[in-house]
């Protein structure tokens, strides 16, 4: 059987900025190190990845990373697809998801005429719009069923823009979704918060939704923990000083990761805490990194701001003795990375994870078992949530590090969760159409 999948994603290929380009990472590091594992499972098929065209306009471009991911590709038999797209316009705006939501859907119409049955996961808004483009642009297609579409949002614009999302992009999402009443075209299932909102707000059917939750490569060398020795030289390089414990985040420069909240909340612990902020800007003049330094200035805060994305330093905070928490402030989240990724890191007993308890964090994080949530609603959670990690008694703090551990092991490796999916999306179900 000659199968193809198509997975269209803006990031993580050709630059990696955000927990989507994680998930994308996550996907090529399962075609080149996993590849028999999962297709012993899934059967034969044959990898393609769409990405918008790369090049000055993708932001914090990397054409070494989007080699190695052309290798990984072409070594299974597939290769890296460019969508265009006008770069003179902004990306994140319909016109341009219009665009490339019609080039995937021609891009999945072509690799049918030469494969058996595709399987197109559409990554998030910008390509929300795949599956309405394939069914207005390749009826025929879509009546013989040799395409399936799943539609794989990791969040939308009631999430991210709370309390006041924009029109236009809640137009597209309403849109895009109706796709899915069409057999042709299904949702992915990533989380029980994201689903419900997704049912309920939305209107999803449940019959189109196709479980694929948010997963890892258990065992990639980049998430196994780092040694002491190697983190306490990692945080040297950085000039993070040794004398007081560390409350750390992990986000990008985007108003819902709530970055500003967790400065505040950090103030009235700035005799006992250093904070360490690593912030990935969306590109070399983003306003928000200087009004983070202007407000950690203000507020006189030994803290660190690290302006880049990085995987080192993140492994190496997990490991540090001295680090007691990863917050994640976020204002909205439907399933955050941060959680997994610290749970694996920190295994062996190290920082614990403080969260809001709100969105997908209520299933990620079980409050004083695999960590710390706050009530956002109440002035002052959050800085009560820090202290009480800064507290937390040696035995406590292991017990959390090890519960996270063996939660997120037992329940989030990519191969266990992706291989069910696949099978799915890259096969006609009998009687679906």
């Amino acid at each position: 059987m000659n199968r193809a999948l198509l997975y269209c994603t803006f990031n993580g290929i050709a630059n990696c900025t955000n927990g989507i380009g994680r998930q994308a990472a996550t996907l090529l590091t399962t075609l080149s190190r996993r590849w028999d594992e999962l297709t012993s499972i899934t059967g034969p098929f044959t990898p393609y990845i769409a990405i918008p065209q790369p090049g000055p306009a993708t932001w914090a471009y990397n054409p070494a990373q989007l080699a190695r991911a052309s290798a990984i590709i072409e070594m299974r038999g597939g290769r890296i697809i460019p969508l265009p797209y006008d770069t003179r316009a902004g990306f994140w705006s319909p016109a341009t998801w219009q665009q490339l939501s019609r080039h995937a859907s021609d891009a999945a119409a072509w690799l049918a005429s030469r494969h058996s049955h595709v399987g197109v996961i559409a990554v998030d808004t910008p390509f929300a719009g795949t599956g309405n483009a394939f069914l207005t642009r390749h009826p025929a297609a879509a009546d013989a069923g040799t395409v399936t579409v799943l539609l794989t949002l990791y969040g939308t614009a009631h999430i991210h823009d709370h309390p006041a999302p924009g029109a236009a992009r809640l137009a597209w999402e309403h849109a895009s979704l109706t796709a899915a009443r069409h057999a042709t075209v299904r949702v992915a299932d990533i989380g029980d918060f994201l689903t419900s909102h997704l049912t309920s707000t939305y209107a999803v059917p449940a019959s189109s939704l196709i479980p694929w939750r948010s997963s890892l490569d258990l065992t990639a060398p980049d998430l196994q923990p780092m040694s002491p020795d190697q983190a306490a030289r990692m945080a040297a390089e950085y000039a993070i000083p040794d004398e007081r414990p560390v409350i750390a985040t992990i986000g990008r420069t985007d108003p819902a990761k709530g970055i500003d909240l967790l400065i505040d909340a950090v103030a009235p612990l700035r005799n006992r805490v250093h904070l360490v902020a690593i912030v990935v800007p969306f590109n070399d003049h983003d306003p928000l990194l200087s009004a983070y330094q202007r407000q950690i200035a203000r507020l006189s805060l030994p803290a660190t701001l690290v302006p880049r994305f990085t995987r080192d330093l993140p492994r190496a905070l997990a490991a540090l003795p001295r680090t007691a928490a990863v917050a994640c402030p976020s204002r909205g989240e439907p399933l955050a990375n941060v959680p997994f990724e610290v749970a694996l890191w920190a295994r062996h007993g190290g920082p614990v994870v403080v969260a809001p308890d709100r969105d997908g964090f209520r299933e990620q994080v079980t409050h004083r078992r695999t960590g710390l949530l706050y009530d956002p609603r109440l002035p002052g959670a959050l800085t009560s949530a820090l202290a009480d990690a800064i507290t937390l008694a040696p035995a406590d703090r292991a017990r959390i590090c090890d519960a996270a551990y063996r939660e997120v092991a037992s329940t989030r490796d990519v191969v266990t969760n992706l291989a069910p999916c696949l099978r799915r999306i890259l096969s006609r179900e009998p009687g679906v159409r």
